[in-house]
């Protein structure tokens, strides 16, 4: 299994918080059938590919020492901003430094303005956007067939094994399911912080998957679709189907 979302990289963001509690996430990881995490820290935390790939690296050997035989990528986390895609490419995260995927999340409470025009300037430089967690998107969880949007312009969606485990809460695991039923998601990724409440728990989210979607497209989201993602190939993916919209009585 391939991990596309963690902050296991340690002295980075609000993620591990040393080396030793990066070692044990790694451990954990193993002991679940990972073989592949991307190191994804939080780009405004440390706004510095360069120092992120030599912290990866840095991780890389002291998983070797350790016996790990677990494969680090490096990544990062962006957020949505009007003048991330004015980087230059060289400058901008994506996976492995291929150049063909980044992992970017967008604010919480809103959906900014200017969404369109940064997911255009990254395709434009060659760049498949990968939305983290919209499940969790106060905007999707009111109307998750905004997802449909965002899919239409070219981009790819991961949804938190949290979300779908209920870690946050029961609109958020609706949410979740409701994409992943109607083929709105095409990764699975822990976005693990730590050793307990944040942990890298991507076998436990692809078995809750799994009972909704069938093992094999649940395995497709956690070692296929990963797979292609870091390769820098392209993926093809199924067409979305629209989520006829019920009362839901939420109240925000």
């Amino acid at each position: 299994m391939i991990d596309l979302h963690t902050h296991i990289l340690p002295f980075a963001d609000d993620g591990a918080a040393d080396l030793k509690t990066a070692l044990a996430m790694g451990r954990a990881g193993e002991k679940q059938g990972l073989t592949t995490i991307a190191a994804t820290p939080h780009f405004y935390y440390l706004p510095d590919w360069d120092l992120i790939k030599d912290k990866v690296e840095s991780l890389q050997r002291e998983f070797h020492r350790e016996g790990l035989g677990i494969t680090l990528v490096s990544g990062a986390e962006l957020l949505l901003e009007p003048n991330l895609s004015k980087l230059p490419l060289e400058q901008i995260p994506t996976y492995g430094d291929q150049g063909k995927y980044c992992l970017i999340e967008f604010s919480f409470r809103q959906i900014s303005v200017y969404l369109n025009q940064v997911i255009f300037d990254l395709q434009v430089k060659g760049i498949t956007p990968i939305i983290a967690h919209p499940e969790r998107y106060l905007a999707v969880i009111r109307d998750p067939n905004i997802v449909l949007e965002w899919i239409d312009l070219g981009c790819l969606i991961q949804i938190n094994t949290g979300s779908v485990l209920g870690y946050f809460g029961p609109k958020i695991k609706e949410t979740a399911r409701i994409m992943l039923t109607h083929q709105m998601a095409h990764f699975l990724g822990s976005d693990g912080h730590n050793l307990k409440g944040r942990s890298l728990n991507l076998r436990k989210g692809y078995e809750a998957a799994a009972k909704i979607l069938g093992i094999e497209m649940a395995h497709k989201m956690v070692a296929d679709n990963p797979a292609v993602v870091l390769s820098g190939e392209f993926l093809e993916i199924d067409e979305p189907l629209r989520y006829k919209q019920k009362k839901r009585f939420f109240f925000f």
